[in-house]
């Protein structure tokens, strides 16, 4: 027998799935927007090193310069502040709303829906009852309500910003975590003598951890838009201050 008949043919190479990074840079319009988006965010992180002029001195003397004027690329407002520092400088805090908005609405909304799903019965009607009335009122007027009573101001859009949007949150962890209560690793971690408390963070929060991720990436954007709305008609950021909606 010759060496070619023993020689065993080399099994081809299996061709793997593509990972999520090479689906993203194969769409041009998602690698683009995820582009631009770094782009801002990192400026809006930048903003402090970056040579911009202080967004909240005034120069009536400066008042409404146009585009690309010395020293101002994107003109003055009618006080004579510099316009893009004040566009970055509200970016910043635009961003840091919403982020801030968006983590304190995972945490109380995915709690309540932990101990819904987890606890069921009579705990999970009233807690459930109590989300359907909060989301029976428009998000957006309840979230004026809430500012109105509170005063105007920033934080107190954020919390009300907040608020609103926990019954989402909490209604989507409330359904997996009704499904994942009754496998069997819940029911063993009954067995060996866990605490309700310890399935529900140690068995039961790890499965759900990915939807809450999930969730939250695409409610920021919203937290943003919301805020933005609210300093629009002048129940979010008050002068001098400056975000994306007092800007408008």
């Amino acid at each position: 027998m010759t060496d070619a008949t023993l020689a065993t043919p080399e099994p081809k190479a299996r061709r793997g799935r593509p990972g999520s990074a090479a689906l993203l840079f194969a769409n041009t319009l998602a690698t683009g927007g995820l582009v631009v988006l770094v782009l801002i965010a990192l400026t809006a992180l930048a903003a402090p090193i970056l040579p911009l002029a202080d967004p909240d001195v005034t120069a009536p003397a400066d008042r409404l310069m146009p585009v690309f004027s010395a020293g101002h690329p994107l003109g003055t407002d009618h006080l004579g502040r510099d316009i893009l520092s004040r566009l970055i400088w509200g970016t910043r805090v635009s961003l840091a709303v919403g982020l801030s908005a968006t983590f304190i609405a995972a945490f109380f909304g995915s709690l309540l829906g932990l101990v819904a799903g987890y606890a069921g019965g009579r705990t999970d009607s009233l807690v459930m009852r109590g989300i359907d009335m909060v989301m029976a009122f428009p998000y957006i007027l309840l979230a004026l309500a809430i500012v109105a009573v509170l005063g105007p101001g920033l934080i107190n859009a954020l919390y009300a910003i907040a608020l609103v949007n926990i019954p989402f949150f909490a209604r989507n962890i409330r359904g997996i975590t009704l499904g994942l209560s009754r496998r069997e690793f819940v029911d063993a971690a009954r067995l060996s003598g866990k605490t309700p408390a310890q399935i529900l963070f140690l068995e039961i929060l790890p499965n759900v951890l990915p939807v809450i991720v999930i969730t939250m990436s695409t409610t920021v954007g919203w937290m943003i838009l919301e805020t933005a709305g609210l300093s629009f008609l002048g129940l979010g950021a008050q002068p001098p201050q400056a975000d994306l909606g007092s800007m408008l």
